[in-house]
C-alpha cells in the first residue's frame, strides 16, 4: 500500500473510533507512521484529507453500490433490498483490514453532518441519489405491472427511503435489534402494501 493510501486508511480508523473532531495531526502521522513534513506532502490540511478519506470511503462505496444494483438482474424487489442492505451492512477498508460495521459509519456521519458542511452535502447528494433509485425500481415495478399504479412512485420511494432511515436510527439506539431482520420485514411490509 503506498503512504497516501495508508494515510488515508489509517485516518478512517481514528476517525471511526474517535471522531472526526478529536483526531489531531499527531494522532494522524503516528498511526500512519510519518513525519509532519511526510503528512503535508500528501494533504495541504487535516480538512482536506477528511474530504479526500469521506468521500473514499463512505460516498464511494455508498454510490458504486447503487450503481452496481442499476445493472442487478433480479426483480424490483430484490433490486430494493440488495441495494439497502448493501448499504447497512458491513464494510470492509482494505483487503488487510477489518470490517467496519454501519452504526459506527452512520454516528461518524451524524457528527460530519453537523461540523462539515462538504460532508452534509456530500450526503445530501447520496440521498437525493438514493432516492432516485428507488424511484427507479418502482417505476421499473410498476411497468413490469407488479406494482401498483394508483400510487406515486416519488412520494412512495420517500416513504421507502424514511423508514429505512428510521430503522438505521432505531438501531442506532437500539443496537441489541437485528437490523437486518428489522430492515426485510419492514420492506415486506411495503411491499405487501404496494403490489398488486
Amino acid at each position: 500500500m503506498d503512504t497516501k493510501s495508508r494515510i488515508m486508511e489509517e485516518t478512517f480508523k481514528l476517525f471511526l473510533k474517535k471522531g472526526f473532531v478529536d483526531v489531531s495531526l499527531n494522532d494522524i502521522r503516528k498511526a500512519s507512521t510519518i513525519t509532519t513534513g511526510g503528512f503535508y506532502y500528501h494533504f495541504d490540511s487535516k480538512d482536506t484529507l477528511l474530504v479526500a478519506v469521506i468521500e473514499k470511503y463512505i460516498f464511494n462505496y455508498f454510490n458504486s453500490t447503487i450503481r452496481q444494483i442499476r445493472d442487478f438482474e433480479g426483480t424490483p424487489k430484490e433490486k430494493l433490498k440488495t441495494v439497502i442492505l448493501s448499504i447497512i451492512g458491513e464494510t470492509q477498508l482494505s483487503e488487510s483490514s477489518e470490517k467496519i460495521d454501519y452504526r459506527t459509519l452512520h454516528l461518524l456521519l451524524m457528527e460530519g453532518v453537523q461540523k462539515y458542511e462538504i460532508i452534509s452535502k456530500h450526503y445530501t447528494e447520496f440521498y437525493y441519489n438514493l432516492l432516485n433509485f428507488i424511484k427507479d425500481v418502482l417505476d421499473e415495478g410498476a411497468a413490469q405491472d407488479i406494482i401498483r399504479r394508483d400510487i406515486d412512485s416519488t412520494e412512495l420511494a420517500t416513504v421507502i427511503q424514511t423508514s429505512m432511515v428510521g430503522t438505521v436510527l432505531m438501531w442506532i439506539a437500539m443496537p441489541e435489534m437485528p437490523i437486518e431482520n428489522r430492515m426485510n420485514s419492514n420492506i415486506d411490509h411495503l411491499w405487501n402494501y404496494i403490489t398488486k
